[in-house]
């Protein structure tokens, strides 16, 4: 059965919030938060960025399928907690490539995650980068499984972002 699954990305188009930049670091920050239920998967353009453990032409029905199992109420359930929030709770390190300290919330669970980052200045705002790790278990997520483990989601999960800040 395993042959039958494949690596996913999601991705959000659609995420809101706040970034500012103060005289230092310790003045600046984020509050963002990603619509659970406008959720992407598999977009062909997203698996592209990704290499070739990320075949192209994922079915629309295997799209739909896997992006109902994620929203179902024993994932993250978004009828209850439509929301994954991200707030800086301390940025610190070299200007260019800071350390943020984020308290991550999904579902009902916050769990604080330490993110390096890379930022630089465009024409039009400020562009944030980065990737961190986290493991669904520690947000009481159980990773599906089916057929008693023969077809299983990884708990192990990786975030990549970039952000594009456009000043107001």
């Amino acid at each position: 059965m395993a042959r039958l699954g494949h690596n996913h990305v999601v991705n959000s188009r659609t995420l809101r919030g706040s970034i500012w930049q103060g005289g230092s670091l310790d003045n600046s920050g984020f509050d963002i938060t990603v619509p659970v239920n406008e959720l992407v998967v598999d977009d062909n353009t997203a698996r592209t960025a990704e290499g070739e453990d990320f075949p192209l032409n994922v079915s629309e029905d295997a799209k739909q399928s896997t992006k109902a199992n994620m929203l179902r109420d024993t994932l993250l359930d978004g009828a209850r907690y439509p929301e994954i929030r991200i707030s800086s709770v301390r940025v610190h390190g070299d200007a260019i490539a800071p350390v943020v300290i984020a308290a991550l919330r999904i579902r009902d669970q916050t769990r604080q995650v330490t993110v390096p980052v890379t930022l630089s200045t465009t024409d039009t705002g400020l562009q944030v980068s980065g990737a961190f790790e986290i493991k669904q278990s520690d947000f009481g997520i159980t990773p599906l499984s089916i057929a008693m483990g023969a077809l299983r989601v990884v708990d192990t999960l990786k975030i990549k972002f970039l952000l594009v800040a456009v000043a107001e």
